[in-house]
């Protein structure tokens, strides 16, 4: 239990001194952004570590057997607890300083620019606006002369179905006609057969009649 404390009891004083160094190099950040993100970045971890020791030492401070080195131990807990929160203070302290010191050195280089110098930035600007405002243009050009390529294709697509159901109405159409004097020249002929079918029964109604007159006259002629 010894040697676990004192590992932990140095690791706080590690911790610290890291800690305390970060928010010194945050004092001397001018800049950029970027560089003060990655600095809290760091300095809010190494406060992270320093935390979970602080819990650490008092977790053995509630585990030790006698109540006089109970509490030394959470004594020495409160202590680092008092040193960790001077120096959350002095950490964000330091970032106060640093961004109001980046914000004053971004100001003053704007407002330090001459006129030249912004009125070549303005065209800059307002040559690559009109750039993209071109691009976007001729990308709209293309994407419009795209979309009239596909309609004619559709409509030759279309045309070329329009003009094959056409070829197929004509040689329907020729063969109806083919097919309508193949009927008439039927019909022509039926109505011969009728016809002729009616002159056959009227000379075998005939013929029979004389057959039957043939007949009777013989019949009589015998008779009488």
């Amino acid at each position: 239990m010894l040697r676990e404390l004192s590992t932990i009891r140095e690791c706080i004083v590690n911790t610290n001194v890291t800690l305390k160094s970060v928010i010194q190099e945050i004092y001397s950040c001018d800049g950029p952004t970027e560089a003060l993100s990655r600095l809290n970045d760091s300095g809010r971890k190494q406060i992270n570590i320093f935390r979970n020791l602080i819990e650490n030492l008092e977790l053995y401070a509630r585990e030790a057997e006698s109540t006089q080195e109970r509490s030394e131990l959470f004594e020495e807990a409160r202590n680092q607890r008092e040193y960790l929160t001077s120096n959350i203070a002095s950490f964000r302290k330091a970032n106060v300083e640093c961004m109001t010191r980046i914000h004053k050195k971004a100001s003053e280089q704007l407002l330090g620019k001459s006129k030249d110098e912004e009125v070549r930035y303005r065209l800059k600007m307002d040559k690559e606006n009109l750039l993209k405002q071109s691009s976007t243009v001729t990308n709209q050009l293309l994407s419009v002369s795209r979309q009239l390529a596909n309609t004619s294709q559709q409509s030759l697509d279309t045309l070329d179905v329009l003009l094959k159901s056409s070829s197929t109405v004509s040689n329907i159409s020729s063969e109806i006609k083919n097919s309508k004097g193949a009927l008439t020249q039927s019909e022509k002929l039926l109505n011969k057969y009728g016809q002729r079918e009616t002159t056959d029964k009227i000379l075998i109604i005939f013929a029979f009649a004389f057959f039957l007159c043939v007949v009777a006259y013989i019949v009589q002629k015998r008779l009488f």
